[in-house]
Order: C-alpha cells, then structure tokens, then sequence
C-alpha cells in the first residue's frame, strides 16, 4: 500500500484508574483536537483505558477489557467520525487465554484493528499482573506505510525494536508510561537511530497513585533527530511530518547501511534461551566486591603528524596513565597510524610493526602491573584481520578479538572476524567490539550474553551521536561497562568517555562525562564489577533472563 507524508500526533494526558469511560472522554477530547489539525494518525499512552496501578490481580482482572470491548469499541467509532488512525495502549483481557496482558492496538480509519500486539519486556509493576507477549513484533502495511508497535520498556531491550524494524517497520508508534526523563531523551533517539526507524512515543504526565509520571512524548526522525515534544509535566500533543520513505534509506556515512552491513549469522547467541547462556551463570557468581574495583580509562591519544605524536610519545602518555593509577587502558582503533582511514598499504604496514607494538606497550605493562588495550591489523595465512590486543600485567596476550563489523574502507583488504570472545582476567569478564560494531546493538549484546563486565570500544567515530546516543544504551542495556577510546582526526573526533553498568545520574551525556577534544587526554572512572555482574536494572527486571528469545528468529536470518 502506497505511503505518504502525513502529521501525526503522541498524546500527552493520565489516564484514571479503573474509569473507561472517563478515559475514552480524555481521547475523544484529543482526537477531536489532532483532526482539526489535519493529523492522520493520533498515538495514545500505555494502559489508557484503566490506568496501571493496580490493587491486586483480581482487580487488573475486574478492569481489564477484552480486545472487543467498550474501550476499542469507543476507539474505532472515534476513528470512523474523525477519519483517523488511532493507536493506544490498553489492559487487555484474553478469555481464550485466560491472561490479562499489556496490550496495543492500532486502528485504521474504517475503526478495523489492524494491529494487535503485547508488551513483551515487562518491568516490576508490570510482572505484578501482566502476562508476556505472546504475539511477537507485527508489522503491518498502511496508508501510514508499514507499521509496528511497542510499549515503552519494550524500548530498553535491544532486541524488540530490532526485530519490529527487521520485520519492515518504518514507523514504530510506542505506548509508553515513562517513569524517567532518559526513557524519552536518549532510548527513543537511540533505537530510531540504530534502526533508521520512526518512533512517535505517547506517554503520560502527572501523578497516578505512587508513580509520577513526567512526560516526554515525542517524535523522533530515522537519524535520532527530535521533531516534536510535548513539554516535561504537562498534557498536550507533540504533532509533527512524518515521511516513512525516510526509514527506507538505510546508508550512512563511509558507505555504510545498518541493516545490510548486519552479521546475522554471528548472533545465534541471542536466541539462545536463558539457560543456555554463560551470562545465566555468571551473574550467579559471587564475588567479593574490594577485591574487585578497578580504575580504568580510555586513553585518547594515538599517532598523528597534525599533532605532532610519535608512538613512543603514545607510549609515554600511557606509561604516565599507569603511574597516576589506571589499571586497564584501552587505546583508540589503529592508534599506530597517522591516518583515520586505513588502505591496504597502511594495513599492511601496521601488520609488519604488530610485534613491536605489542612488545613496546607490554613493557609497560610489565613495569607498572596494568593492562592495555592495543588495537591494530594482524597478517594471519596471508589474509589481514581489524585485531585488538589486551595485554596484561605480564606482558603476554590475554585476548584478543577480530573485528566483526566492517567499514567499506577496510573491506577492501580486510578479513572480518566471527566472533564475540568474552575471557575471564584479573579485571572481570572483558569483551571487546571495535569501530563499527558499536553501531550495532546485537555486538553488546553477544557480549552480555556471553558474560562480560566491561566492553572495550576503541573507535574513530563517525557521528557524534554516537557518542551522545550509542555508547550509554550499549552499557545500561547489558548492565557492562564500556570504555569506549576515540581517535581526535575522526569525523567525530575526541569525546573518548566510559559509561557505567547503571548509567548515569544524569541522562545529558556531555554534563555526565564532559566531551574533550584533546590529545593525550586520560578519561578515568573506578569500575565495580559487582555492579556489572547482576544484570537487574531494577528489582525482578533481569536485562537477560526476562526476554523472549524464541522471538527473534528476525536477528539471525540471513
């Protein structure tokens, strides 16, 4: 079905606990409002038809409605009169089932719902009545083009909005009841950006029973960029044009496209149950948290004839590191070459030195007890392999790792790696991605799986956003730490950071961890790895155990 421009509205209200027809007054109030704008399609928050907080399961049972009832009834009345698509959130009881779920809907203009789906990742208040999803990630095609949904935590688990875009999805409305400010301002940019999707995101604002809710429903574009927002702790619309052909263009810079330059057949991983997986033991592990508290850093500096740098001065910058400290630094990604963009002369080049290399930041190893990370290019049976080295406190090799996701650049010489080690040292569980496979959310996520504790992330960063939107998401998500190191003559240069297991207080990126462009510069932070290892965000809400993963299939097709 053939798609266009059109406006589209995320409601920002509060539903009333256990009072349809109260809350279908709220929403014809506000599609009444969305179509004198010519809007076509109006997003509702999760849940809009009784309210969340519930006293018991008895009683979610006693307000929850049937997906024929009066609420959608109510809706697709509204979507008749008004000639409008509506989307909404709702308590839904199944009678076949016999389970009460967190349910969307979407309806068209005729009021027929086309689109019926269950929260799959649900959160502490959610297990308190709510069933799993049970219907996976439809997607369906509209004259709003092709159209998926979600429910707001459903958006801190990588895997959901991935699939619902693998599934074709443009435009991903979203149902949420958000509880915090970074929900809306940095997860919803994050997963349009990773997935070169539409998100319109409806949530609530004001107080219901012991929650407050502050708002943020908004409309965010396939690049991450806000188009429209309601303000934090008010009611109202955030409408904004929303072109769905834009999620068709998948290109990025360097010649790059997210869904193409996928390695699927690297993340069987992910639809591995979570019994199977070495995360489902390790953070069972105990361990004794003094013991276990390192300073750690990312060490911005690397060759470079701009800025005048010889690679001893790397490493005298990294000997001065060790000294004030710092237990595992992680260099940025072919920190041996002057150049951002590596060739097959250069890569050869790097290859030819790589035994030097490793001797020379070994020294330094040695000498001041720490590890570093050392990224460069390896010469294996002729064939040339993106390799990062973690040396350790007695100078050998502790791991290394083969970079998975490749930049067309380095596809013209390079042999990309296929897969994601994770190695017990005296620091933690380490796993490491390079460069481009921070872009994609399934390398942190095979790494989590696999059990890490700390990611290292040296980079030459493309897009700043990467920064402000990738790097934090790709920690909190799998509860790791991660170093990431950047080159200062990347597109995006400087801003080397490191982002906790339990994000920061702050959701601001640049005020949490300051952006410095200089050279030479050593970002430190003390990692936990206590706080790395249990992978609760919040109680009974295991960023592992609690998904679904007979559900994506959609990540390991070819």
């Amino acid at each position: 079905m053939k798609s266009y421009e059109y406006r589209a509205a995320a409601v920002q209200t509060l539903a009333e606990v256990g009072n349809a027809d109260a809350n279908l007054e709220i929403c014809a109030h506000y599609v009444k409002q969305a179509a004198q704008q010519d809007v076509r399609v109006i997003v509702f928050p999760e849940c809009m038809n009784a309210g969340y907080l519930y006293d018991s399961i008895p009683h979610a049972r006693q307000v929850a409605e049937p997906i024929n009832g009066k609420f959608v009834s109510g809706l697709a009345k509204l979507a008749r009169q008004y000639d409008v698509y509506i989307a909404s959130g709702m308590t839904e009881w199944d009678p076949k089932a016999k389970k009460v779920f967190n349910t969307g809907i979407l309806l068209d203009r005729k009021g027929d719902l086309v689109v019926h789906y269950h929260k799959q990742f649900l959160t502490t208040h959610d297990q308190n009545w709510f069933e799993f999803g049970e219907r996976g990630f439809p997607v369906v095609d509209t004259e709003l083009g092709r159209v998926g949904l979600m429910i707001c935590f459903d958006g801190r688990i990588p895997e959901i909005p991935r699939c619902t875009a693998l599934g074709g999805a443009q435009v991903i409305l979203d149902m949420a009841n958000f509880f915090l400010i970074d929900q809306a301002d940095m997860w919803r940019p994050a997963r349009a950006l990773e997935n070169g999707v539409w998100i319109c995101a409806a949530t609530k604002a004001g107080q219901e029973r012991s929650i407050y809710y502050p708002g943020g429903s908004l409309i965010v574009d396939p690049h991450g960029n806000l188009r429209a927002k309601v303000a934090w702790g008010t009611h109202g619309m955030a409408i904004g044009e929303i072109d769905p052909t834009l999620a068709d263009n998948k290109r990025s810079i360097l010649g790059t496209d997210k869904f193409a330059d996928r390695r699927p057949d690297t993340y069987t991983v992910l639809t591995w149950p979570y019994e199977e997986t070495v995360v489902s033991k390790t953070s069972m592990e105990p361990i004794v948290p003094g013991e276990m508290t390192f300073n750690m850093a990312a060490a911005q500096t690397h060759v470079s004839e701009s800025q005048p740098t010889t690679l001893d001065r790397v490493v005298e910058q990294v000997s001065h590191g060790a000294r004030f400290g710092v237990e595992l630094m992680v260099l940025p990604e072919y920190v041996a070459s002057p150049n951002w963009r590596i060739d097959e002369t250069e890569a050869k080049r790097l290859a030819f030195i790589n035994s030097e290399l490793l001797e020379k930041f070994g020294e330094v190893c040695k000498t001041s007890k720490c590890a570093i990370l050392v990224p460069n290019v390896e010469k294996v049976d002729g064939k040339l392999y993106p390799t990062s080295f973690l040396i350790g406190p007695k100078g050998d090799v502790l791991m290394s790792y083969r970079k998975v996701h490749l930049f067309s650049d380095e596809r013209a010489w390079a042999t990309a790696g296929s897969e994601y080690p994770v190695v017990d040292t005296p620091y933690g569980r380490i796993g490491i991605m390079m460069g481009y496979d921070g872009m994609f959310p399934e390398a942190a996520r095979c790494l989590g799986i696999n059990g890490a504790d700390v990611i290292l992330w040296p980079a030459r960063l493309q897009d700043r956003k990467e920064r402000t939107l990738i790097a934090v998401p790709r920690a909190v998500d799998n509860r790791c730490a991660v170093i990431l190191a950047n080159r200062i003559d990347a597109p995006f240069g400087g801003g080397s950071m490191v982002a906790l297991p339990a994000q920061f207080p702050v959701w601001d990126v640049d005020v949490a961890t300051p952006y410095y462009p200089d050279m030479h510069k050593i970002i430190l932070e003390v990692i936990e790895i206590a706080g790395a290892r249990q992978k609760n965000m919040m109680a009974n809400v295991h960023m592992f155990a609690k998904r679904q993963p007979w559900t994506y299939n959609a990540l390991v097709a070819q």
